[in-house]
């Protein structure tokens, strides 16, 4: 039988390819990676049904081998799926039985000139390599601007030292991909402060050194970025932290230098009291001009599917992403797709939606490789179906961050919701969304210990209308519910 092929070295592509291998000692499995590391989950604990609570870490990809098991350091160039091959830039073509592709996302760019000297100071920070280039400019700047919302740009905010940050975003409220103005009011008392090194914190992320020739991506970006991926990385600029946060907004323009800014232009260019020649100067829509050390670009993803959509007749996703049904097939015979790179095709739970988060990653690479399982033993995979509630474990600003169900009304009707907050400055937040009575999600900021009982209850849609408005008193033992 040909072998069990997983194109992509992330953590869905990981989790498939180890999960499957030593399920199935008796096939051969290939995992083609195009850097030389793959990304690992470790430590991993579940709390209740589905929360999952893990770390990221590094790992040579040699390490992940195993008699079974072969990794391949390439890029896949070709995908014949009438043929079932699969080409590589070295011009080996391989043939597999089943293909599993988990090649996650790339960064969506800010408008770029043909300008050299303007893009080397444009950044996305994606994977580790472009890590540390961020923290090589970083090291020397005094202002940055940060475009983008979600989670990379709302860490890296905070985490960054001794630099002035320009935030610009294109909603009223930062941090808009995960909170509400209700979240995000809460955290603003982080933005003023300035964290010192973080060099004597522990960091989850084991690191692996590579030859030169083993370190040359072989495409644009490697894997993607842990969840506490700026552990281990120096994050200290040359100035005082200071952050500025333009709001409902969007890069218009980005300028080299102070000469190339139109003359009707240059009055408004927000001037700086230690520095007046930058590196780029950047146009906002609202029209004011920043000038910065370095830009980056953290204005999400778009799935990394290009190469196999080519050549081949899948169905799609809205954003092109790989449509898969409940078992994780795509609509060609004998290929799977799992993590970012792929949608979810199937009709969904209530409380449960598509978002692309290592979290999932990990939930889907692992189905995938017990759907593959199931369906060359002729079984059915329906036992490690996890797609019932949303579910998400973070850190942001130094504070555990879980989202549980429709933490934020995704899709609920308003005029049939409520909302329900207990929050202590710094330390806790508490919010959860109601609807006739039963929960429908909630937000737990900090070590609140309510992640499962409140898991429970979005499960079982419990009415809750005997608590009225002191839900979350303190007098009000939830817990005591399921007694």
């Amino acid at each position: 039988m040909d072998p069990i092929v997983i194109i992509g070295g992330g953590i869905a592509g990981a989790t498939c390819a180890k999960v499957f291998s030593l399920d199935n000692p008796a096939f051969d499995v290939i995992l083609i990676s195009a850097s030389p590391v793959v990304k690992m989950v470790a430590n991993l604990r579940t709390i209740g049904r589905s929360i999952d609570i893990f770390d990221v870490i590094e790992q040579n990809s040699s390490a992940l081998e195993n008699i079974n098991l072969k990794v391949l350091h390439n890029n896949v160039i070709l995908l014949d799926s009438k043929k079932r091959t699969v080409t590589l830039d070295n011009g080996s073509v391989i043939k597999y039985s089943k293909l599993a592709i988990c090649t996650g996302a790339k960064p969506k760019m800010i408008p770029m000139q043909n300008d050299i000297n303007v893009k080397r100071f444009i950044k996305c920070i994606r994977d580790t390599e472009t890590a540390k280039d961020f923290q090589s400019i970083l090291s020397t700047s005094k202002r940055i601007i940060i475009v983008g919302n979600g989670g990379i740009a709302t860490e890296l905010v905070y985490e960054v030292s001794g630099c002035e940050i320009v935030w610009a975003i294109k909603d009223n409220n930062f941090g808009a991909t995960f909170f509400d103005s209700v979240v995000s009011k809460f955290f603003s008392d982080f933005l003023k402060e300035d964290p010192a090194s973080k060099s004597d914190q522990i960091t989850k992320r084991h690191h692996f050194t590579v030859n030169q020739a083993e370190s040359e991506q072989k495409n644009e970006f490697g894997v993607a970025l842990g969840p506490d991926w700026h552990n281990g990385f120096s994050m200290i600029g040359k100035s005082q932290k200071n952050v500025v946060i333009e709001k409902c907004c969007q890069i218009s323009n980005i300028y080299r230098d102070v000469a190339s800014i139109p003359t009707e232009k240059s009055s408004h260019i927000v001037k700086s009291t230690d520095q007046d020649n930058w590196n780029v100067y950047v146009e906002l829509s609202t029209g004011q001009i920043y000038g910065c050390d370095m830009v980056i670009s953290a204005t999400g993803v778009l799935p990394n599917s290009q190469v196999f959509t080519e050549n081949n007749t899948f169905t799609l996703g809205a954003d092109k992403a790989l449509l898969v049904d409940n078992e994780m097939r795509t609509s060609i015979e004998h290929i799977y797709a799992a993590g970012d790179v792929c949608a979810a095709g199937w009709p969904l739970a209530a409380h449960w939606f598509q978002m692309r988060l290592w979290t999932q990653a990990r939930q889907m690479g692992f189905y995938a490789a017990k759907c593959i399982s199931a369906h060359i033993h002729k079984t059915s995979p329906e036992l490690y179906f996890n797609f019932d509630v949303f579910t998400h474990v973070t850190r942001f600003f130094g504070l555990r961050v879980i989202l549980l169900g429709l933490y934020n009304g995704q899709g609920l009707p308003l005029e049939d919701c409520s909302i329900q907050c207990r929050v202590t400055a710094k330390k806790e937040l508490i919010k959860v969304v109601l609807r006739n009575g039963s929960m429908q999600g909630a937000v737990l900021i900090g070590e609140t210990d309510f992640e499962e009982t409140f898991e429970k209850l979005i499960y079982n849609q419990f009415d809750l209308s005997r608590f009225g408005e002191h839900l979350l008193d303190d007098v009000v033992d939830v817990e005591d519910f399921f007694d």
